[in-house]
């Protein structure tokens, strides 16, 4: 269905966009030279007229300059003629390329099979490439790819290239051009142009992204995604405090919460322990989300670690158990033993099934013996009876003998041992509560 646009909140948001890009740019450091007032009047004309001008150029001064081969142009050459010239070598130099090259090479990397498993990445490189000077004819060259998939990654591509160059242009020629697209795909190519425009002026980009309307809860839930972008740019570009500082000054308590949410997601990718920190500040404004999301990405790369600062949170703070089973499911894998010790040390609540199921999963392709023990323990019936049978079905399989013994010499009831026994694989557990016993 096609999003209705009415004339006056395009124009409403589109102002609003320019004011944030001027503002942003008034703040933004040094080392993003500023735009004059002639430059920013022109880049308005362009989005009002449609006119293209990037990088000092019109679409038919570009497609007048004469090809120049380069060294980029040599290598791409060899690797179309067969040579043996290695993908990444190709992808390495085509940043240097001329417009008319990239439209040419292009061309050769269209007419390669949809076999070849390089056709895809080069592809949208060479569009990438091209988007920097023509960036709505690299959009509408990505019909011509033929995977849906391959077509989707490379209009992101392109799309955070333009707004990386021209933030006003590409988020004015998105607003009429991405009508149509079905939500996911909205939502993932606006993501693109705020991921790039956040790379250029964070500060333009967030304030906005602020700005985008929200009287709907999809449209609530765009203007969060957009925000969030930015934030999760800023981190990874290791602009915490400046990322921190935009949060600060929201004003609604929900959207806060999400955008500190999101922050700390992507802080704690690289940097868990400040990340930690950073919440232990927060005091008793720090939720049990916040503290999950930290937990889930910290686990991740460092389990023992995330579960030594869990441990450390007071005894009844919820977060212990519900943060539980995220470092479960990674600790796992490399330590059944550790893993299972620390769980058995938590105190026993409702929250902390998820984490025993997660566990026993685990354990069942490893040690069914002891996953099975865990099993017996969790006082739900039907998630126990569910775990057990899951259990049963990979021990059998794997030592019928050591679990025909565990069956004949179980106080089961006739009946759940013949459960035990013809029960089959399932796709995965539900929570129990309980605890195993080691």
């Amino acid at each position: 269905m096609k999003r209705p646009r009415i004339l006056i909140g395009l124009t409403v948001w589109f102002a609003s966009l320019i004011i944030a890009f001027i503002y942003g740019r008034s703040i933004a450091p040094s080392s993003v030279e500023a735009e004059t007032p002639a430059q920013t009047a022109a880049a308005i004309q362009r989005t009002v007229t449609g006119e293209q001008s990037i990088g000092g150029s019109t679409p038919s001064e570009l497609g007048a300059e004469a090809t120049l081969i380069t060294e980029a142009g040599e290598v791409l050459t060899a690797y179309f003629e067969g040579n043996e010239m290695t993908l990444a070598d190709v992808l390495a130099g085509i940043d240097s390329l001329s417009p008319s090259e990239t439209r040419d090479f292009l061309n050769e990397a269209f007419a390669l099979p949809t076999s070849d498993p390089s056709r895809a990445r080069l592809i949208t490189a060479l569009l990438s490439q091209l988007a920097s000077t023509n960036p709505q004819e690299a959009y509408g060259l990505t019909a011509s790819i033929g995977s849906l998939r391959d077509s989707e990654r490379a209009k992101v591509a392109i799309l955070e290239v333009w707004a990386k160059d021209d933030p006003v242009a590409a988020m004015a020629w998105a607003k009429l051009a991405l009508a149509d697209e079905p939500n996911h795909l909205y939502s993932s190519q606006m993501r693109a142009l705020y991921r790039g425009y956040a790379t250029l002026n964070p500060q333009a980009a967030f304030l906005a992204a602020q700005t985008l309307p929200a009287s709907s809860r999809d449209e609530q839930r765009i203007r969060n995604q957009m925000m969030a972008e930015v934030i999760e740019t800023q981190a990874r570009d290791g602009q915490i405090e400046q990322a921190k500082l935009a949060i600060e000054l929201i004003s609604d308590p929900e959207t806060k919460e999400n955008m500190t949410r999101e922050l700390v997601s992507e802080w704690a990718k690289f940097d868990p322990t400040s990340a930690a920190t950073y919440i232990e500040s927060l005091g008793d404004s720090a939720s049990t989300r916040l503290k999950t999301s930290l937990v889930g990405e910290w686990a991740e790369s460092d389990p023992a670690a995330a579960a030594a600062w869990l441990s450390g949170l007071d005894v009844e703070d919820p977060a212990v158990s519900r943060a539980a089973s995220e470092v479960i499911r990674e600790w796992t894998r490399y330590d059944l033993t550790a893993s299972a010790e620390w769980l058995n040390g938590l105190p026993a609540s409702p929250e902390l099934d998820r984490a025993v199921a997660s566990y026993t999963f685990r354990a069942a392709q490893e040690d069914p013996a002891s996953a099975m023990t865990w099993a017996e323990s969790v006082s739900s019936d039907w998630v126990r009876d569910r775990l057990m049978k899951s259990v049963a079905a990979t021990w059998k399989s794997e030592d019928p003998a050591a679990f025909e013994q565990y069956v004949e010499s179980s106080e089961l009831t006739d009946e759940q041992k013949e459960a035990l026994r013809t029960a089959e694989g399932r796709g995965g557990f539900g929570g129990g509560r309980g605890r195993g016993n080691r």
